[in-house]
């Protein structure tokens, strides 16, 4: 490419609808090959940042963000501090955590802990609530799905009400924002720093209406906190970790009862059949 217009590279910009890119992302996309054409592309790049209109990643060389300037003016005078996201949990995780809407809910758990059969009752739990639910996963085929539910010996499989979506990857584009959604689990692509798990969950939040979304996460046995440790912990307003037997509150933003702090408690538990929770003790 000879010529590089400029509207062309700052119509691509703004089609990221402020998600991070490289400049190989253009030039890939562009089809910008010569070394005239990518000099251009890197003057354009300069130049747009001096205009505000991008900004550099101040943790990766080399990524680059477009800039919105829109003011969505919060009406918090208007707003309904009661206007909860009706939602039952397992241990009636209800009773000491309060979930709005828009809200990330995490779970970090080790393999085979029981991730998936909490956010398998999760949905049992509200699979007949007023709004819809999306089950995103990335490791269960149909038969083992079908494995799964027909475990939970007090619900007919045919009564399973939600929507199953194979997914691991761009899942950003497909959260649903008035739904409950639920990514079990989410998934890294190579290379990706633990600073940039915060940024996945802040687009997650970005696109939430009415809704809200669950998120499982990998970690280490017997570590508290899951893929991206405390970055993972800003956007989520309850985070939750599961452990040999065990689930802690690591964070809990609004409690359901107030002076009743439920950051640090801990449900001891025994998982019968991979589906029900049994034998809970609370401490």
């Amino acid at each position: 490419m000879i010529e590089l217009p400029s509207s062309v590279v700052r119509q691509w910009i703004d089609e990221t609808d402020g998600k991070w890119f490289t400049a190989r992302d253009i030039d890939n996309d562009l089809n910008i090959t010569s070394q005239k054409g990518k000099a251009i592309r890197r003057a354009l790049l300069h130049r747009f940042i001096k205009e505000g209109i991008l900004e550099r990643d101040s943790y990766q060389q080399g990524k680059y963000r477009l800039l919105t300037h829109d003011l969505n003016e919060i009406d918090f005078k208007g707003a309904d501090p009661t206007d909860f996201f009706s939602i039952n949990m397992p241990f009636s995780l209800e009773d000491y955590v309060l979930l709005f809407p828009k809200t990330i809910a995490c779970i970090a758990g080790s393999p085979d802990t029981g991730k998936t059969a909490f956010l398998l009752n999760v949905i049992k739990l509200n699979m007949d609530k007023p709004y819809e639910v999306y089950y995103f996963t990335s490791e269960l085929s149909a038969e083992e799905l079908h494995l799964r539910l027909s475990k939970f010996d007090d619900v007919d499989i045919n009564n399973w009400n939600f929507h199953a979506i194979e997914r691991s990857s761009n899942l950003i584009g497909v959260i649903q924002p008035n739904a409950l959604n639920i990514i079990d689990y989410l998934e890294f692509a190579s290379g990706t720093e633990f600073y940039q798990v915060a940024d996945i969950f802040r687009q997650i939040v970005d696109k939430l209406d009415r809704g809200i979304c669950w998120v499982a996460l990998q970690k280490k046995r017997n570590a508290e906190l899951g893929r991206g440790a405390e970055f993972g912990l800003e956007k989520p307003r309850l985070y939750l970790s599961m452990d040999n037997g065990q689930l802690k509150i690591i964070k809990a933003k609004n409690w359901a009862i107030e002076g009743e702090n439920p950051n640090g408690k801990k449900f001891s538990f025994s998982l019968m059949n991979g589906a029900k929770f049994v034998n809970i003790q609370e401490r």
